[in-house]
């Protein structure tokens, strides 16, 4: 399948931030990925896409991605999981994913291993600190994290300064912003 910047609501589709996770995907291959906070699912699609792609070049492939969320039980913005299972079928990559009804701060207390996570649950500073302090091993092995933000325009967005949340450039959490546009997309180092 080429890639085509997914029709599905999402912050990240006006600057098409899909591009580049399914440019990462086709480069590092990975087996496991987690995508946590998949709304209706653009980010899914789009490193699904970079499955069904590496299917067809190698002619198999095991890769898999594991879409957690809480859907309608998260307070804030949400669909219903359903409409984002239609999402992923409209676009015949279905085969590529599992849907996992969970909290990401259910999950951080035992993670589990990945070859690749990408994180988008309003991100802010704590949260990726406490990704980083949970995971920092399997970076340091290899794994790839990547997380929305990390842009100085993502950290002044309304609601993180209405709040006073942390900024995530102001963390001591390791990164590089491997997209800029926004909302940005960056990479534990």
């Amino acid at each position: 399948m080429e890639y085509q910047n997914p029709k599905i609501e999402s912050s990240y589709k006006e600057n098409d931030l899909g591009r580049s996770l399914f440019d990462i995907v086709l480069k590092q291959k990975p087996k496991k990925i987690i995508d946590f906070g998949v709304l209706d699912g653009y980010s899914t699609i789009a490193m699904a896409m970079a499955l069904s792609t590496i299917e067809k070049e190698i002619g198999s492939w095991q890769g898999k991605i594991f879409a957690y969320d809480l859907w309608e039980k998260y307070p804030y913005k949400h669909v219903a999981k359903q409409q984002t299972i239609d999402n992923i079928k409209k676009y015949n990559l279905e085969k590529y994913v599992e849907f996992v009804e969970m909290d990401f701060f259910d999950w951080i207390k035992h993670p589990e291993s990945f070859d690749l996570l990408h994180l988008d649950i309003s991100n802010k500073g704590e949260t990726i600190e406490m990704l980083y302090q949970a995971v920092r091993d399997q970076v340091e092995n290899g794994s790839i994290v990547l997380f929305e933000g990390g842009t100085k325009e993502r950290d002044n967005v309304e609601w993180m300064k209405k709040y006073n949340y942390k900024k995530i450039s102001e963390t001591k959490v390791p990164y590089e912003i491997i997209n800029p546009s926004f909302p940005g997309l960056s990479k534990m180092l």
